[in-house]
């Protein structure tokens, strides 16, 4: 199976560390957004999003490249940085 995991990591790079070793031992293809969002996702059987949590949301570019990018027939995975304790924080990506 490939896996893609789209991700964005911005301020202290936690998100970016934790990806690094989670590619260490799983072959995936991290796609940072901030640097490509020019990316074919239907290549992919398994796609995430790793995000941290700004001000409760995620990051505008991250949204954006799901909205446009993400094949309707897959679902996500998420994994995601936050020092805030919030439910429901995946809701703005979940597929219909």
């Amino acid at each position: 199976m490939k896996t893609a995991i789209v991700y964005c990591s911005v301020h202290h790079g936690n998100t970016k560390k934790l990806l690094d070793a989670i590619a260490s031992e799983n072959q995936v293809d991290l796609i940072d957004v901030t640097q490509n969002t020019d990316v074919d996702l239907n290549v992919y059987d398994r796609i995430g999003f790793a995000f941290g949590i700004y001000y409760s949301k995620f990051h505008k570019t991250l949204i954006k490249l799901a909205e446009e990018k993400m094949p309707q027939n897959k679902k996500p995975f998420f994994v995601y940085t936050c020092g805030a304790e919030k439910k429901d924080i995946t809701r703005p990506l979940r597929m219909r």
